[in-house]
């Protein structure tokens, strides 16, 4: 199945699938794993922000502060954030 990137929210990985949850309170489970998904993803405004999610910057609707903290997205999906990739996260924030 081919998505519309800007209809997906975010992408979970779950062993050597991800479930890809996309607008309109639907999901997919692709048999594929986050980091094929990050690598055709990432040109168009994703970002890895925890080991095992991947979110679209587009749906990211406020920034909640903390260890790593987390992001609320698009239909109240809430995403952590991971302290590794958290100064990351916060640099392509500001840049949107």
């Amino acid at each position: 199945d081919l998505f519309d990137t800007d209809d997906i929210i975010y992408c979970k990985a779950d062993g050597s699938y991800t479930t890809v949850y996309l607008k309109n309170k639907q999901s997919k489970i692709v048999s594929r794993n986050l980091k094929d998904f990050e690598n055709l993803l990432v040109e168009f405004g994703f970002c890895r922000v925890h080991h095992s999610s991947l979110i679209n910057l587009k749906h990211v609707q406020r920034y909640v502060k903390g260890e790593g903290g987390y992001v609320v997205l698009s239909e109240n999906h809430h995403v952590d954030i991971s302290r590794r990739k958290k100064d990351e996260f916060i640099k392509l924030l500001d840049c949107l």
